[in-house]
């Protein structure tokens, strides 16, 4: 794996949750869903209610995007991809976690979920390394100076 996907999936791996965005007959829909990271199988892992409209939206359309946004560290990830729905009963255990208690009646055994395992295809991070004064410091020089302000690392990553 390469030093981008590593950072791709460090990234990701420490923002639990994320909007998804699927197609709606035409029109783009985000909605917040909690994320599970397996870099074994490099697939993204979400718990969902069956028969919810997403799970009809992915049926009529695979394709998806994630967006995933820690602002505090100045850190955005955004992800495109194929969804996949399973009612795999082990993976639903396996991805089952003390949230689901709040979110989903019953338990992994009992609870009428559905999982979408994300296929990524491409993605795009931004990470700001920089400290609060040298990020002030590289914006202030872009309107000075003209030059590019050097306030992070942006990278493609393709899987």
């Amino acid at each position: 794996m390469t030093e981008k996907n590593e950072n791709f999936w460090d990234l990701i791996e420490n923002i639990t949750i994320c909007m998804v965005t699927t197609n709606d007959n035409g029109s783009l829909r985000s909605r917040p869903m909690a994320s599970k990271v397996d870099r074994e199988t490099g697939l993204i892992h979400f718990l969902t209610e069956s028969g919810t409209p997403k799970l009809e939206e992915l049926h009529q359309d695979s394709e998806l995007a994630l967006s995933f946004a820690d602002p505090d560290n100045h850190c955005y990830v955004s992800v495109s991809g194929r969804g996949v729905v399973s009612n795999d009963r082990e993976l639903i255990k396996k991805l089952w976690g003390p949230f689901c208690d709040v979110w989903f009646e019953g338990d992994a055994d009992t609870a009428d979920v559905s999982v979408i395992s994300v296929h990524p295809e491409q993605g795009d991070y931004w990470k700001n390394t920089s400290g609060k004064m040298k990020t002030a410091y590289e914006m202030a020089k872009f309107y000075f100076i003209d030059g590019v302000p050097d306030i992070g690392e942006n990278r493609r990553v393709t899987f």
